[in-house]
């Protein structure tokens, strides 16, 4: 009731219909009550124009007068109506409740008038009142609607936008910047922090940092219980104080917090706030999650294929890989053809385990230091198709399989096993045909010794549109000639680049 009373008493006097009742009421007063004093001391105390009541030198007048004003808000009170009174010789008052079907919430005074209302002016201004408190209690319910509905409506939204942003990435690096803006663009706080939980050591590791204000932030660890990051982590729930917001986030476990710091318009934070934070940090918790998950599988899957390519590598017929090297030239090339980042990750896998079917063909073919015969050489081209079925029942190397497949196909079609021709070959299939070939012939082999760089990629020149797709030619040249390429080159295989 007394929101609803203040809300009235301010909307009333902003209204240009009731300057326009005012002024043709020849400007008197309008006294606002919050409830119906019980005596005259209780009217005295209420904030009465000095005009209305006059410090005159007859207490018993002044007295009469408050007596006059508290009989008519008595009145109307009882009535629930509009009660018009005497005021003095000259002039009348009217005391006009408040109501609503709850019950009166307050009491307009007008105080003096010239003359009394007339029954038309009363029913017009009893109906203009009434709107007027129509008005009102819509406001007042469509502020409550919005202040109950906007956090749901923003809780949605972030739903929504962490949503996209667990589909479109799941490296931390990437991921955890864009939860710090995202935080910062909902809430509208000038720097939030955020920090995963390290169990072994007992502390939260700062992970992303956004300010606002300042270019670069220097990151620091937090010990687990201290600070508001420290504390929300500790007692899982959220630390909210007048310049900062902790919301700790939890799958399962807590994997982390959230810190924000310092509203743009300097308010404080609210449990408006707290409550948007709760959907965003929910979300957030369990894309980290997702990539931490991913990450410890990819770290596996990386691990098993160093390992399959270290005992390749050792067989009697294997010769040093640059694998630095051509795990470089993938990544420089791949973009240009607008490989996503998992397509030239799995490109990369395939570059390291191109060669793995070669377990399956015997080590006399593989060594032998003369020229294969059409029947060997028939042995040997199955390594691809090997290759494949040792890796098709693995499934993270599933999009591996077409590349080790195809990658000894040619441009022109001559190429083994399936005799694809030009943009029929997988792209990634066609990438790893010429960085393969490079490797190959840069290397020493049991039939011959390895060729120095220019004269490798001179190779491959040549065989643009012939054996290798000339678009990918193209840009191997350019990328193989990179000063960071060719000092990776020198360091892993120790070889010299002629001019």
């Amino acid at each position: 009731m007394e929101r609803l009373f203040s809300k009235f008493k301010d909307n009333w006097e902003s209204k240009e219909e009731a300057r326009a009742l005012k002024k043709y009421l020849k400007n008197p007063a309008w006294i606002f009550l919050p409830c119906a004093p019980r005596k005259i001391e209780d009217l005295k105390n209420t904030q009465i124009p000095r005009h209305i009541i006059k410090p005159h030198t007859d207490r018993k007048k002044v007295r009469l007068e408050l007596k006059k004003i508290l009989g008519a808000i008595k009145r109307s009170k009882r009535k629930k109506a509009l009660e018009q009174f005497q005021y003095d010789e000259r002039s009348f008052g009217a005391s006009f409740p408040l109501v609503l079907p709850a019950g009166i919430f307050g009491f307009l005074i007008i105080c003096p008038l010239k003359k009394k209302m007339s029954s038309e002016f009363q029913n017009i201004f009893t109906s203009f009142v009434n709107v007027a408190i129509r008005e009102t209690c819509k406001e007042i319910e469509l502020e409550d609607i919005n202040r109950t509905v906007r956090p749901r409506a923003i809780a949605l939204s972030t739903v929504h936008t962490v949503h996209r942003l667990m589909m479109s990435t799941l490296d931390l690096n990437e991921l955890l910047p864009r939860v710090a803006r995202l935080s910062l663009q909902v809430i509208r706080a000038n720097r939030c922090s955020i920090k995963l939980v390290d169990k072994k050591r007992k502390v939260l590791l700062p992970r992303a940092t956004i300010d606002l204000r300042k270019e670069k932030t220097k990151l620091k660890k937090v010990q687990i219980g201290k600070y508001a990051p420290g504390r929300a982590v500790k007692h899982g729930r959220p630390i909210r104080g007048k310049n900062y917001l902790a919301y700790p986030m939890i799958d399962e476990d807590v994997v982390g917090v959230i810190t924000l710091y310092d509203k743009l318009d300097g308010s404080n934070f609210t449990q408006f706030d707290e409550d948007i934070m709760k959907t965003l940090s929910e979300q957030a918790g369990i894309a980290i999650k997702n990539a931490q998950l991913f990450k410890e599988q990819t770290d596996l899957t990386l691990g098993s294929i160093k390992c399959i390519a270290y005992l390749l590598e050792n067989r009697p017929h294997g010769v040093h890989r640059a694998e630095a090297s051509f795990l470089k030239l993938i990544s420089i090339i791949g973009p240009k053809f607008n490989m996503n980042e998992s397509e030239i990750k799995m490109l990369q896998y395939a570059a390291m385990l191109h060669d793995a079917g070669q377990i399956g063909i015997p080590e006399k073919l593989l060594m032998k230091n003369k020229g294969l015969t059409g029947r060997e050489y028939d042995i040997v081209k199955t390594h691809p198709l090997k290759g494949a079925a040792v890796f098709s029942k693995f499934k993270p190397l599933k999009p591996i399989i077409p590349i080790m497949l195809y990658h000894h196909e040619n441009f022109n079609g001559k190429g083994y096993p399936k005799g694809l021709k030009g943009r029929d070959i997988p792209l990634a299939a066609r990438i790893l045909g010429v960085v393969g070939a490079f490797e190959s012939m840069i290397t020493d082999k049991p039939y011959r010794k390895a060729l120095s760089i220019p004269a490798a990629i001179n190779e491959v020149r040549k065989n643009a549109g012939i054996q290798f797709d000339p678009d990918v030619v193209n840009v191997f040249c350019c990328a193989v000639k990179r000063r960071d390429v060719e000092k990776l080159l020198k360091k892993e295989l120790g070889v010299h680049c002629e001019k």
